[in-house]
């Protein structure tokens, strides 16, 4: 017969042997559930964006199952922007329509949004998980922290490098982006960008050269380099983009490299050796220059460090070497010390630069930048001001593409718009074929119509 020590110590191990057991048996589940998890990821704003949220669904797929809707998943996860208050306005609105919509399903808030205004994001959906922009490796951990009905907060600023964090690329995608650096080496007045980016990071060249490889090999033909600011690629590690585009196009292949945005400022550090760069058949001659405002007063108050006269230095520098080169600036209209003197000086810098693409915005305030309203900011004045822009803009944009009628020469089709192929060329214009066209196929066209957004153009 057991004495009652026995039997106590008996009965212990009883229980914690059934304790374990069930522990084992509840972890078992959680993993299959976890292995089972359905994904559903929906992205906002730019390239870069994009490009994290492949990053995003090639560490999850390891693990769970991507799903091309909301209505099938487990989980959803928003890759937000947040650089204006139109584009806070739409992401909230969006949050708010799948909460409704979905009350049982869980979410993940990543991106820029939970970054720069963290309040804002949880009040949209109190529950939400956030994962900023520097911890798109930790999705996994955020995965199965919201599916053990945890909220998780991963928001802290590291350095990733993300050319070292492998992209989920379809079979028959024909553009590739391929992020250079992460991050800003400047502090707009007006901007969150480095607010939800941080400082300047420049990637690894060898890897970034790797992946432009990779994808070459894998039938890429269209590869573009992307960051906040690819001008500003290599200022904290002694290299720079004119010699990361020399490796890049050295690279055995036919395809064609898209530079993206470059800030006036770092592009005329380097202008001599970029101008060179766009000489090769492999670079697009296409040149996104941000100038803002034609007025220095502007430009100063903005803190963009640089004058209207340096911005124009680099316009003209291309285009003495490449007259063609189809050029792409932004503009905000409507800072608050503009005046319309102020204003009068940018349109005039539209009227005699003429560029081929403007994107432009109404100034709007964003969260924790030093640009401040007052109380005498006319929003119809600003209004006003973007209606006058707007009309000359589409002018000269028509008068722009009218002059491409009657070219002809090769395109790469690399999109479908409806039941249209969008092709490509050499000065990276769009025109539309009206044919479906294999993706990745270069073919011979002549344009025949031109409107302020495209060319039509026929085989």
């Amino acid at each position: 017969m057991l004495t009652g020590r026995q039997s106590r110590g008996l009965r212990s191990k009883l229980s914690w042997k059934s304790l374990c057991q069930r522990e084992w048996e509840s972890v078992i589940r959680d993993t299959i559930r976890m292995k089972r998890a359905k994904i559903y990821f929906e992205t906002y704003g730019c390239s870069y964006n994009r490009a994290d949220t492949r990053i995003l669904e090639n560490i999850a797929s390891k693990k769970f199952e991507i799903v091309e809707s909301a209505e099938k998943s487990d989980i959803i996860v928003l890759n937000t922007c947040y650089v204006k208050t139109a584009t806070e306005h739409r992401i909230i609105n969006r949050i708010k329509e799948l909460v409704n919509q979905f009350p049982s399903k869980k979410m993940i808030i990543a991106g820029c949004m939970p970054k720069v205004d963290k309040e804002r994001a949880l009040e949209s959906n109190p529950k939400a998980s956030l994962l900023s922009p520097q911890n798109v490796d930790k999705i996994e951990e955020a995965i199965e922290g919201t599916l053990a009905s945890n909220q998780v907060f991963y928001l802290d600023y590291r350095k990733v490098d993300k050319s070292r964090l492998p992209k989920l690329w379809k079979k028959n995608e024909v553009v590739r982006i391929i992020q250079i650096c992460e991050g800003c080496a400047d502090a707009c007045s007006y901007c969150c960008t480095r607010i939800a980016r941080g400082p300047i990071f420049s990637f690894s060249s060898d890897n970034i050269v790797q992946e432009v490889r990779k994808g070459v090999n894998e039938g890429a033909k269209e590869f573009w380099l992307t960051a906040q600011d690819t001008s500003a690629y290599g200022l904290d590690n002694k290299e720079n983009l004119a010699n990361l585009v020399e490796k890049i196009v050295a690279i055995e292949g036919e395809f064609f490299v898209r530079i993206g945005m470059m800030n006036p400022n770092h592009a005329l550090k380097i202008l001599d050796q970029l101008v060179e760069v766009y000489s090769s058949s492999k670079v697009f001659k296409f040149l996104h220059l941000p100038v803002q405002s034609a007025s220095n007063k502007i430009l100063e108050a903005m803190l963009r460090r640089y004058t209207i006269e340096e911005a124009e230095d680099v316009i003209k520098s291309f285009r003495t070497k490449i007259p063609m080169i189809t050029f792409d600036t932004d503009i905000i209209v409507g800072y608050p010390t503009e005046t319309r003197d102020d204003f009068n000086e940018t349109i005039k810098f539209i009227e005699r630069i003429k560029p081929d693409i403007v994107n432009l915005s109404k100034f709007s305030k964003r969260p924790k930048t030093s640009a401040k309203l007052n109380n005498k900011y006319d929003i119809q004045e600003v209004k006003e001001k973007a209606r006058i822009a707007h009309n000359v803009i589409s002018r000269l944009q028509l008068e722009g593409n009218s002059r491409w009628l009657g070219w002809q020469g090769r395109i790469l089709i690399d999109e479908y718009i409806g039941g249209d192929s969008v092709g490509r060329n050499e000065y990276y214009k769009n025109i539309v074929v009206k044919d479906k066209i294999a993706l990745g196929t270069q073919l011979t066209v002549k344009t025949v119509y031109a409107s302020k957004h495209f060319l039509l153009g026929e085989i």
